[in-house]
């Protein structure tokens, strides 16, 4: 038993009675206590922790922006060159479509030709006139061609011959019309040019 416990028997049950505490052993606990308050204190930082913490996080968080621009930088590149090929796309779609539609055009120039009632001859024009404003709504146009000069990226020669009173490479008749637009010639014109 140690000297600071007292036993007490009662119908044979062991009771352990604490005797207060002495005035040492209190001091001993004072400088427990003591002894986790400088552990405490000695996990707090000083400044110049403090100071080479807030750096660490300040560097951090520039690396993170950085990154964030960099991701920023390379989605606005992804969305750009997106936007680019749909618009390719769409663009090669409707010279594609144009393509498959123009000797549509080409029969009815040429039924225009032929016909001799003026009726039937202003219902052909009025069709052909639809089928070029409907070209125009998708950005095409025709390409100018008798009274202007030849231009080989326009203009494909299938007739030249001396003709007086008309200047060398003016076009003087159309065979086939042409059709361009901004982004590039559809079909270049079928021409006649005096030499």
């Amino acid at each position: 038993m140690s000297k600071n416990k007292f036993t007490h028997e009662t119908d044979n049950n062991e009771t352990e009675i604490s005797q207060p505490e002495t005035q040492a052993d209190i001091g001993q606990n004072d400088d427990l206590v003591a002894g986790e308050k400088e552990i405490v204190d000695d996990e707090l930082s000083p400044p110049e922790d403090l100071n080479l913490k807030l750096q660490l996080e300040k560097e951090n968080s520039i690396a993170l922006t950085k990154m964030l621009q960099q991701l920023q930088a390379d989605f606005s590149n992804y969305r750009k060159r997106n936007a680019s090929i749909a618009s390719d796309a769409r663009q090669n779609g409707i010279f594609d479509a144009v393509k498959a539609l123009l000797p549509a055009l080409d029969a009815i120039e040429a039924a225009e030709k032929h016909i001799t009632d003026a009726d039937t001859l202003k219902g052909f024009e009025m069709i052909k006139r639809a089928f070029i404003d409907n070209l125009r709504s998708l950005g095409i146009e025709p390409i100018a061609t008798v009274g202007c000069q030849y231009d080989p990226n326009l203009h494909n020669v299938v007739v030249a011959e001396e003709i007086e009173g008309v200047p060398s490479g003016q076009i003087v008749e159309e065979f086939k019309s042409g059709f361009s637009s901004p982004n590039g010639v559809v079909r270049v014109a079928m021409v006649k040019i005096a030499k």
